[in-house]
């Protein structure tokens, strides 16, 4: 119980005021955006669904995810969206692990850079030559909306921290079956994170040296950990996107933040 308390703490203190204001905002924005005939998304990734990777950057777990399955995309476009719109949200990457855990504006600039174009060139590995363009139910603004998208958004935001917790919890509770002088081993906090991403990034803050945990928290913030990849398949499956597909993706995205931030590291500091 108290590992499960421990873990809404986390969630209320470092998730929630990174998450709930931009998805509310964002979903607000995209109301009021008007079209473009330009699509970065269609230039680079072959697939015109701006305003859904414009959610997943501004807003983080898992709205990318959860903008997929609002969208009209099939399956195989889903799958190819997610490749580049499953990002960590900039405040949670700058003000949460930056300010407060690293506190060093080079290792919050490197993770920051590594984790975008991570993102970025994962989608040009999946890229498909078949441009696709996706309808995100982009409707007229109406004033019962506003009370739709708060609900909706506190909702997500709340289900998260759900999740959150209770792999806080479980994470505690395979700890507690290790030798104590496992406890504070730097592996075994990698490991926690890829199982609950936020309670491994504390993990391995508090244990490593900076240029290490710069390095192993950009790993883990693309990857995102079984929390995280299960809070997104929770709207994917919604699209009958592959459990292997969401693994595949992730796992390129995390080797590709872990090359860029190692290569930084060693220009920068």
């Amino acid at each position: 119980m108290q590992s499960f308390f421990n873990g809404i703490t986390v969630w209320a203190y470092n998730v929630l005021p990174a998450l709930f204001p931009f998805a509310v905002l964002s979903t607000l924005a995209l109301k009021f955006r008007s079209k473009v005939r330009f699509s970065l998304t269609q230039k680079l990734f072959g697939i015109n669904c701006d305003g859904v990777w414009i959610m997943s950057l501004l807003c983080g777990y898992p709205i990318g995810a959860k903008a997929i399955a609002n969208s009209d995309a099939d399956v195989y476009a889903a799958t190819k969206m997610f490749s580049f719109c499953a990002t960590a949200s900039p405040i949670f990457m700058l003000a949460t692990v930056g300010a407060k855990l690293l506190r060093s504006p080079v290792a919050t600039l490197i993770i920051f850079i590594s984790h975008i174009f991570s993102a970025v060139i994962n989608g040009l590995i999946y890229r498909t030559n078949n441009v696709t363009k996706i309808s995100e139910n982009k409707q007229l603004f109406r004033a019962g909306d506003f009370g739709n998208i708060i609900t909706d958004s506190a909702l997500s935001v709340i289900s998260v921290g759900g999740l959150v917790a209770l792999f806080y919890m479980l994470a505690d509770m395979l700890k507690s079956m290790l030798p104590i002088s496992l406890s504070d081993n730097l592996a075994i906090a990698f490991l926690i994170g890829l199982l609950e991403m936020t309670n491994g990034i504390f993990s391995v803050c508090n244990i490593a040296d900076i240029t290490t945990a710069t390095v192993l928290v950009s790993a883990l913030l693309s990857f995102g950990g079984m929390c995280v990849l299960l809070q997104c398949y929770s709207y994917l499956g919604q699209k009958n996107v592959k459990v292997a597909d969401v693994l595949k993706s992730k796992f390129t995205q995390c080797i590709l933040a872990t090359l860029i931030s190692l290569c930084l590291v060693k220009i920068l500091m």
